[in-house]
């Protein structure tokens, strides 16, 4: 009798551990398309090695498995020392399923044909809240119809200095539009024109996932929002000498919390002015992408507008007295500095080779054709030239392959357990949201690549709630782990859930100690618990380095949305 009691002695103690044991599940809450791997990642601070799961769908068993030994310890990526996968990837059937492992919480998951295109509506939202000088912005009034007559500034000595002054003699321009870049009320024309670029590269894939919950014209959403990036870029180059860079400057961020509407400032917002042709080829880019999509559309004015201006702006740009980039150099940071304009010229010249036909625009594109990237971004436009030649350019296709081969490596070699394919930064999540983009459309336009897409879908769980904090980092009331608060005085003032925002995501952890004071983050916030030397996050509305949602992140998470509810394969 005493021998056959010491197993279930066993038994009862191991379990009693396992009661003690801090045990976390981590998966993708939004869903998962049929073909999509399907792999949930279980933090724990004891060894879940052997330990049996299995997943039900109405109550039947469907699949069964054991948790394997860990992908990694603690680390950069997770506090935890124990860090076990569970691969159930061959359930495809549409439904509701079950993940259930004795002693641990379920989780609960949905299987769908398309389970990301609902969410395409919502950063759209986002980035109509933010519109300024439109009478069509969500929630808020009209705002800053000063900007129709901003002071013009100039660089103030050596442009690479950042300093700024009024021009003389005296002048205003108008650059009413556009969108507020994030939780501040400034507008950066680089910022303008990524957004505007994705947002018509996201709809250009497939013109039926959009459609009108918010446009009051008879555009779609993903156009009307586009539309109004657009009518921000025709104004930023009024005169040969002058393209417009930023409106208003750091003086926005000695303001107290204020609606755009209500801002003191209006009518004195500064706009920046210079010559740079990171600037200018952004502007180009965007605009000549904006004529071939209307002009698909039949819309042949817009189409004639956008696409004189994108010439006008990139022949102006090619003169020999521009400068390489402009920008405004605050005493926090610099605000958008990027040196090198190479891959938004490749990209412009690419753009109006499509829209014209002329061979001309494809041979300068060939010219000033950027190398791989380590990053993809605000500043960081290399893949999108790369992809633009590599068709007919092997050199081109080749940097493409591999600056999206290194995002890869890092994602295997450095980013476990969750797939991440890059450093921490300021805005982690909006480079490997981008970085995701690449590889996908890598994957689709040059072949099958396992690993490019696994990085895909590993960015796309960790957007929804596979990753230390299990969040969904798309602001979404109606996922149960979405984020509550947004660094953003407009949602703060209104009461308002910021619904669509995406967050900035994790930091790097000594940024973000450096920023601390700025910052009110209780001692006991249960965030701290998910952190790691190397990272932090905290859903906290006075942290602008996690919490703020710029319009750059809102267009790259419609793209990626729009990418993970297509084929495999480009047609």
């Amino acid at each position: 009798m005493r021998r056959r009691l010491l197993p279930l002695i066993a038994l009862l103690l191991a379990a009693t551990g396992l009661l003690r044991a801090e045990v976390y599940l981590r998966w993708n809450q939004a869903g998962y398309a049929a073909a999509q791997p399907k792999v949930l990642v279980a933090l724990s601070t004891t060894d879940l090695a052997g330990q049996a799961w299995t997943v039900t769908r109405g109550g039947e068993t469907v699949a069964r498995g054991t948790f394997g030994a860990r992908v990694t310890g603690a680390g950069d990526h997770t506090p935890f020392a124990f860090n076990h996968a569970a691969d159930f990837s061959e359930l495809r059937a549409t439904g509701d399923y079950v993940f259930a492992s004795p002693g641990l919480p379920e989780a609960r998951f949905t299987v769908a044909p398309s389970p990301y295109e609902r969410f395409l509506p919502l950063p759209l939202r986002h980035l109509r809240v933010m519109r300024s000088g439109s009478p069509d912005t969500l929630l808020r009034k009209f705002s800053h119809a000063g900007d129709a007559r901003a002071p013009l500034f100039v660089p103030d000595g050596d442009p690479a200095n950042g300093k700024w002054k009024p021009a003389v003699p005296a002048r205003t321009v108008d650059v009413s539009g556009g969108w507020y870049d994030a939780g501040d009320q400034i507008k950066f024309t680089l910022n303008q024109a990524a957004t505007s670029y994705h947002l018509l590269l996201a709809y250009r894939l497939k013109p039926a996932l959009f459609g009108r919950v918010h446009s009051r014209s008879d555009l779609p959403d993903v156009l009307d929002e586009a539309k109004h990036g657009l009518e921000f870029l025709m104004r930023v180059h009024p005169d040969p000498d002058t393209f417009i860079i930023q409106v208003a400057d750091a003086d926005d961020h000695n303001q107290g919390m204020r609606l755009p509407e209500h801002d003191e400032l209006d009518g004195r917002r500064p706009a920046l002015a210079a010559l740079s042709r990171v600037h200018m080829g952004a502007a180009a880019a965007a605009l000549a992408l904006g004529a071939r999509t209307f002009r698909d559309l039949g819309r042949v004015e817009d189409a004639t507008r956008y696409g004189t201006m994108a010439q006008t702006i990139y022949t102006r740009a090619r003169a020999a007295d521009t400068l390489a980039t402009a920008f405004e150099r605050d005493e926090v940071n610099d605000f958008y500095h990027d040196p090198d304009p190479t891959d938004q010229m490749a990209l412009a010249a690419l753009e109006l080779h499509a829209l014209t036909g002329d061979d001309t625009w494809r041979a300068q594109a060939r010219a000033y054709a950027p190398p791989a990237a380590t990053e993809v971004g605000w500043k960081d436009w290399n893949w999108l030239a790369n992809a633009g030649l590599a068709p007919d350019d092997s050199a081109a296709k080749s940097r493409l392959l591999d600056e999206t081969a290194g995002y890869v490596a890092h994602a295997r070699e450095r980013g476990a357990p969750w797939g991440i394919p890059s450093k921490y930064v300021w805005g982690s999540l909006a480079r490997w949201v981008g970085i995701a983009n690449a590889s996908r459309e890598t994957a689709r336009r040059y072949g099958p690549s396992s690993e490019r897409d696994a990085l895909f879908w590993g960015v796309t769980d960790y957007v929804f709630g596979r990753n230390n904090w299990g969040v969904s980092f798309l602001l979404a009331e109606e996922l149960p782990n979405t984020l509550r608060h947004l660094y953003s005085p407009v949602y703060k003032l209104l009461r308002e859930f910021p619904t669509g925002a995406l967050s900035e995501g994790p930091g790097e952890r000594a940024l973000h100690d450096s920023l601390s004071k700025w910052f009110q983050i209780p001692a006991d916030d249960p965030f701290h618990r998910f952190n790691t030397p190397a990272g932090v996050f905290f859903d906290n509305d006075t942290d602008f380095m996690c919490q703020e949602a710029t319009i750059t992140a809102q267009a790259d998470i419609v793209l990626l949305l729009t990418l993970a509810s297509l084929p495999e394969t480009a047609p």
